[in-house]
């Protein structure tokens, strides 16, 4: 199984298992996520299952966030899914199908308060 995050060398609990190999993709990058296919691709030659699960957390006051961490936030929520979606639907699609399961957490949320 092929997982991938931001910084795989500070990932203890995946490492631990035999049979998941971890990927360097950073979902607001293009360049990373291009880079994370092939490495994908040429290790496992095919995906069946795409699993989103990117996330960011901004917590406050609206008039007090930045326009950067309203960017970053939307940028990883919904653009980096996006564009990890986009790069391996024509791997999906090569095999004959698959499934995409986009998943939102407490970590992938913009919660504003007024």
């Amino acid at each position: 199984m092929a997982a991938t995050m931001r910084n795989p060398a500070q990932e203890t609990e995946l490492t631990a298992l035999e049979n998941v190999k971890l990927f360097q993709l950073d979902v607001t990058d293009s360049q990373s996520i291009a880079k994370a296919y092939e490495a994908i691709r040429m290790e496992y030659w095919t995906v069946d299952v795409l699993l989103n699960n990117a996330g960011y957390a901004l917590f406050g006051p609206l008039e007090l966030s930045t326009e950067d961490q309203i960017r970053q936030a939307y940028d990883t929520l919904l653009l980096g899914t996006t564009l990890v979606t986009r790069q391996f639907i024509p791997m999906l699609r090569e095999n004959g199908g698959g499934s995409i399961i986009s998943l939102s957490s407490v970590g992938g949320v913009l919660v504003m308060s007024v």
